[in-house]
């Protein structure tokens, strides 16, 4: 049986009834949304196994959530109760947040505007459908004794199945929004965890302990451990150990009291050498304390040596002394350890013609910069936030917003960069517009790319 196949299994017409129910939606819209939401999360982790990272995370969630398949055998009963809904809700929410992370939100409004029904009621059917997925997958890693590498092939195992069960209607969007491209046209693998060689280690580990004892006990049996005829000699031994330990500390006593008497008298000296010795500590810092003030002029031109040894191993220094705004903003936050992710930068330069996705002339060059930082930090992840109040015609701002950072993200693929590394999401005007506050409408709106610090 596929994985599809267990979910209709488990998401049974009762159960579909008892949930558009709970989000108060007619049956036959929720029940669209509910499916369309397990080939998104589904889509979303094959996409998500296809980095190290990714696969150590599913399966950690999954094991440390205890997503063992319980869920599934009394979902109808569960689901009766609204206390224990909204917790599967919660939980499904927090869970997506760390594997999709930034996509929540777009996943909501793709669901709302593919089913019909309202983006709350979307968000909550996230968190549910979420949850019962890890419930699913937790009951195969558990009856087949998988470990996180044989879950991302047991996912992909099934990419024929989710291509073809996936409704033709429902694919384009899916596809654009979740960024399966490589996943549906057969491009992707699951990840190899480089820590799956750890257990290798402990053979070769256990093989130089096994070596070290050999050596161990032949070196006691030769120097320290004499035969059981010899235990006089030994205690003779012992004792002349004893005492030529006894006339040691006696001379080394007698040559600190002779060095004490002897300097005795030149305390008066000492006490100078020291305050000289202090003096030119003193006037060193205090020289070091007036450099600022007077080789200002040169300290400006040292920057791009202070990246060397701040960072050591980070090849921060060609891209400091070349890069432009873009560089020498980002590279002393990447580069220091001690700054939390999450910070956000302004694209300079980075623009489109009004209401289109032509990137205005000098764009390219901020692009080209985020190339070479990319490359430069392979560790960097960054999410692309987009933000458009120029559209035309019938397209919205939202969704303008969104094209257009997902295009600078393939100019960032085509130039080598892995996808998972990038994220991408448009927020329209970036105005929320809330009926109780009267201000939100003079708010001014914003067309403007940044970009975020996921990880670096």
């Amino acid at each position: 049986m596929n994985l599809f196949s267990t979910f209709n299994d488990v998401l049974k017409p009762d159960v579909q009834a008892r949930i558009a129910a709970y989000v108060d939606e007619p049956a036959e819209k929720a029940t669209k949304a509910v499916e369309g939401l397990v080939f998104t999360i589904v889509g979303g982790l094959m996409k998500r196994t296809t980095s190290e990272i990714g696969v150590n995370q599913l399966f950690n969630h999954i094991k440390k959530g205890r997503y063992d398949g319980s869920l599934t055998d009394n979902l109808l009963t569960v689901l009766r109760d609204p206390a224990q809904t909204n917790t599967l809700i919660t939980q499904g929410n927090d869970v997506i947040s760390h594997l999709l992370p930034a996509m929540k939100s777009s996943i909501g409004s793709m669901i709302s505007s593919y089913a019909g029904i309202r983006n709350s009621s979307a968000i909550s059917l996230l968190g549910l459908t979420s949850t019962i997925v890890l419930h699913v997958l937790g009951k195969r890693v558990s009856d087949q004794k998988l470990d996180a590498d044989g879950l991302a092939s047991s996912l992909f195992s099934e990419r024929e199945s989710f291509v073809n069960a996936v409704p033709e209607e429902f694919m384009p969007r899916l596809v654009e929004k979740v960024g399966l491209q490589q996943i549906v046209a057969g491009m992707a693998a699951p990840a190899r965890r480089t820590t799956v060689e750890t257990p290798a280690r402990p053979v070769a580990t256990q093989s130089t302990i096994a070596s070290k004892p050999v050596a161990t006990v032949t070196r006691p049996a030769i120097t320290y451990e004499p035969d059981d005829t010899s235990d006089e000699n030994s205690s003779l031994v012992k004792w002349g150990m004893g005492a030529l330990l006894v006339l040691a500390l006696g001379a080394i006593g007698f040559y600190v009291y002779q060095n004490t008497q002897n300097h005795a008298g030149d305390k008066q000296a000492t006490d100078l050498s020291l305050i000289s010795s202090d003096t030119v500590k003193t006037d060193t810092v205090s020289r070091s304390l007036a450099v600022p003030a007077e080789v200002t002029p040169k300290a400006a031109a040292k920057p791009a040596v202070t990246p060397t040894t701040t960072t050591p191993g980070v090849t921060t220094t060609p891209v400091a002394a070349t890069g432009s705004a873009l560089t020498q903003q980002m590279a002393p936050y990447i580069g220091n350890v001690a700054l939390p992710k999450g910070r956000i930068f302004p694209l300079p330069g980075v623009a489109f013609q009004p209401g289109s996705l032509s990137l205005t002339p000098g764009s390219e060059t901020t692009i080209n910069e985020l190339v070479t930082l990319l490359k430069t930090y392979p560790r960097l992840q960054v999410q692309l936030i987009g933000y458009a109040n120029d559209a035309q015609g019938g397209v919205t701002n939202k969704s303008l917003s969104f094209k257009r950072v997902n295009q600078i993200k393939q100019q960032l693929m085509t130039a080598g960069i892995d996808y998972l590394r990038i994220d991408a999401i448009g927020r329209g005007t970036g105005v929320t517009r809330n009926r109780s506050d009267s201000l939100s409408m003079t708010r001014p709106t914003l067309r403007k790319i940044d970009l975020k610090v996921v990880v670096k």
